[in-house]
């Protein structure tokens, strides 16, 4: 009875890979998502030039489209579990950046508390979530159902 309970606490009610797949799978189909109506959507990549010009990011002419394209393909490999450490790696570089730049903007304009609460705001933003998940993907890799398993084994 010790043992099992000691077991749940340490490992859950289940196994780890279906949540891991479920998270997996949904981050990446985000990101898609995302990357496909900034592509796609005028106003929706018109509101990307401007929110980078208001953070200063240079290259906007660029920018507008690079960014766009890393959630989108960067989001198909961390669906499908394709090269899903390097996909994770450049989505996470893409919401460390806007964390630190439009995230901390979006914080200050709340106006805190006190220091604290600016904290609790800031780790409230949801890039800081997405790279919390996508620094899971960048560590262990895709998982067991995957391109990369496939290829893996293919190799």
């Amino acid at each position: 009875m010790l043992d099992t309970v000691s077991h749940l606490l340490q490992n859950g009610l289940f196994s780890d890979f279906l949540p891991y797949l479920a998270a997996r799978i949904t981050v990446g189909t985000f990101f898609v998502l995302s990357g496909y109506h900034k592509i796609t959507n005028t106003e929706r990549r018109a509101t990307l030039v401007a929110t980078l010009q208001t953070c200063g990011i240079p290259f906007t002419r660029a920018m507008q489209w690079f960014i766009p394209g890393v959630e989108f393909f960067g989001g198909l490999g961390v669906a499908f579990g394709f090269l899903t450490p390097l996909a994770a790696l450049g989505l996470a570089t893409i919401c460390f950046v806007a964390a630190c730049t439009d995230g901390v903007r979006r914080v200050k304009a709340s106006v805190g508390i006190d220091k604290a609460d600016e904290i609790d705001d800031f780790l409230y933003l949801p890039e800081v979530l997405y790279i919390l998940l996508l620094a899971l993907f960048i560590a262990d890799g895709a998982g067991p159902f995957s391109l990369d398993a496939i290829l893996g084994q293919l190799l």
